[in-house]
């Protein structure tokens, strides 16, 4: 099973970020932490964005992959 970034889901649905916490009720601040790994949603939150980019849970990815490990990595050393 193919795993999607919360990022990924919602540039696929055409939202911008404040389009998408608004649809999910929380602030763009905290999509945008949940979107760049720097937290994780709770269950309330996770329920919230189920209903909102209509995928399941299990279809999500709450951490970076090695690619956006790397990444990160990367920017911290500059």
């Amino acid at each position: 099973m193919k795993l999607y970034s919360l990022k990924a889901v919602r540039t696929n649905l055409g939202l911008t970020l404040e389009e998408a916490s608004k649809q999910i009720g929380i602030s763009k601040y905290t999509l945008f932490n949940y979107e760049h790994f720097k937290t994780v949603p709770n269950a309330e939150n996770i329920r919230k964005i189920e209903r909102a980019y209509d995928i399941n849970y299990n279809e999500l990815r709450f951490v970076p992959n090695e690619k956006e490990k790397n990444k990160n990595k990367i920017a911290i050393k500059k």
